[in-house]
């Protein structure tokens, strides 16, 4: 998880620790882009955030399905600020999922567990597992304010 809003990081980590995920945390676009390079094998999801300082989302999404020619990683863009065009585009350019955030966190969470769950990254005794308290899933998240 990325962030460099200490709210949105703190928040969102505890949504997505509840359903079971155990989230990599970083708190600025640059350290997230080195923790997504060191973990990126042990990672199975990067949730990114599009407007962001000194990286955007749409160029990390870039960044990890063109230069660095991953495939397999699930990546979900959030953002408050979408419009039609906008979302097809980052379909176009890898993105798994592309959440509207003016719903608020959780749907950025749902997102992620059904990502997960439909890889079977959450199958049932997962389920069981995070009901347990016990991480199961790993990911990175990168957000911004706005």
């Amino acid at each position: 998880m990325v962030d460099d809003d200490p709210f949105v990081l703190h928040v969102l980590s505890a949504l997505l620790d509840e359903g079971g995920i155990d989230c990599v945390q970083a708190t600025n676009g640059r350290d997230g882009l080195r923790r997504l390079s060191d973990e990126l094998l042990s990672l199975d999801l990067l949730v990114t955030d599009l407007i962001m300082p000194e990286l955007s989302g749409d160029a990390l999404l870039l960044a990890v399905r063109e230069l660095g020619g991953e495939r397999d990683l699930l990546i979900v863009v959030a953002s408050g600020y979408l419009d039609r065009a906008r979302t097809e585009a980052l379909r176009d350019a890898g993105a798994d999922a592309v959440v509207d955030k003016a719903s608020g966190l959780q749907p950025i969470a749902d997102a992620a567990r059904a990502l997960l769950s439909a890889r079977g990254r959450l199958a049932p005794e997962r389920d069981a597992a995070a009901a347990q308290g016990l991480p199961v899933a790993r990911i990175a998240i990168r957000r911004t304010p706005g």
